[in-house]
């Protein structure tokens, strides 16, 4: 007799929702990543996207002693102001918030008088990285709402965008157009249902999608959250602040191609990519590719102005320049000891993560509302 699996409070709390009204899969992934009690990103013992999913951070301190050349580099162009604010969103327990402010402290002296950080995250976990307690320069807010407006001189956030929920679609053919993937309870599972579009704005969103080579049966997402998440931020941006987005994605032309029929939506746990996403709600990361071409409209629209887009390899290469030439001087040609051999192996994977990971330098505009 097969054993009946225990259901978490998470997953019972979405079969009650369930049983109520079918939850679009949007709704569905805002559960499993942002319940307030039990969510992935959210939970007292949640894992932590390090956890279960290699990210840049997760290979070593080097991205963000690279991060912090970047900000340092922002401040000289500021002006060198007494107080420089940057804000980073998203940042979990902290780890790359310690290891900028830890590289900015050792390389940048006469910075780290003026550098202040502001952290935006729901975690309980946040923020907790046992190097932070050695610096007085960083606080918590618990929402983008509770910062002052046009206080930040700049943002950052690195893989934020791929965890906002987003609506899964199917196009059905031209006699049925598109549909929208709900979450029922089939046979007592979790399990996907066809239903009409949830809302207007998805509609027209999906009105300029090119279906003409779609066969019945393609998959895709669209994030419509970038939208409000930005109307939430520029209001605490300074005039002519940078914003720098950090995130693996691609161009609309790509990511709607007709051959990628299951869109980009995954699942890992313990760093094997799942192939349920709807198993174990809570305990797995769900992610979708950004959009890059939609994140620059929508950016625009929020009074931003798109400065580059490149591959986060020709991001950091060209940050990295200053690093190892001071790196090359100390050594004086002789050959790289441990923590030089460490931190050059870290910048090469960083630099071969694939062309997806992508760096996108947007500006507040002057004169932006």
């Amino acid at each position: 007799m097969s054993q009946t699996r225990q259901l978490s409070l998470l997953e019972r709390e979405i079969r009650e929702s369930i049983r109520a009204r079918k939850l679009t899969f949007k709704e569905y992934m805002a559960l499993a990543l942002y319940h307030p009690q039990w969510g992935y990103y959210t939970a007292q013992n949640a894992p932590g996207r390090n956890a279960d999913f290699f990210t840049s951070v997760s290979v070593g301190s080097c991205f963000g002693e690279l991060l912090a050349h970047y900000i340092h580099q922002a401040w000289k162009e500021a002006g060198t102001p007494a107080i420089f604010t940057v804000l980073e969103q998203g940042g979990h327990i902290g780890v790359l918030a310690a290891d900028v402010i830890a590289s900015i402290y050792a390389n940048f002296p006469a910075f780290s008088k003026s550098f202040r950080l502001l952290a935006v995250e729901r975690s309980a976990q946040a923020m907790t990285d046992p190097r932070l307690a050695e610096y007085s320069c960083w606080s918590r807010v618990p929402d983008l709402k509770d910062i002052s407006e046009e206080s930040v001189d700049l943002f950052f956030a690195n893989e934020l965008i791929d965890a906002l929920p987003v609506h899964r679609v199917i196009w059905r053919g031209r006699d049925l157009g598109w549909a929208e993937h709900h979450v029922s309870l089939k046979e007592d599972a979790l399990a996907y249902d066809e239903g009409p579009l949830s809302s207007p704005t998805l509609a027209d969103y999906l009105a300029g999608v090119d279906v003409t080579d779609y066969q019945p049966g393609y998959i895709t997402e669209v994030n419509l959250e970038i939208t409000p998440w930005l109307t939430a931020l520029t209001p605490s941006l300074k005039l002519n602040a940078m914003l720098l987005v950090i995130d693996y994605g691609m161009p609309s032309s790509s990511y709607y191609l007709p051959s990628r029929r299951e869109g980009t939506l995954q699942g890992y746990q313990n760093h094997q990519r799942s192939t349920d996403l709807l198993a174990n709600p809570g305990e797995q990361d769900l992610t979708a590719h950004v959009n890059f071409t939609q994140l620059q409209i929508d950016a625009e629209s929020a009074g931003l102005q798109m400065n580059r887009l490149e591959e986060q390899s020709r991001f950091l290469t060209r940050l990295a320049k200053e690093p190892l030439m001071a790196m090359e001087q100390h050594l004086q040609g002789t050959a790289p000891d441990k923590e030089a051999m460490s931190w050059i192996r870290q910048f090469q994977q960083l630099t071969t993560m694939g062309p997806n990971f992508k760096v996108m330098e947007l500006l507040r505009r002057v004169g932006s509302a």
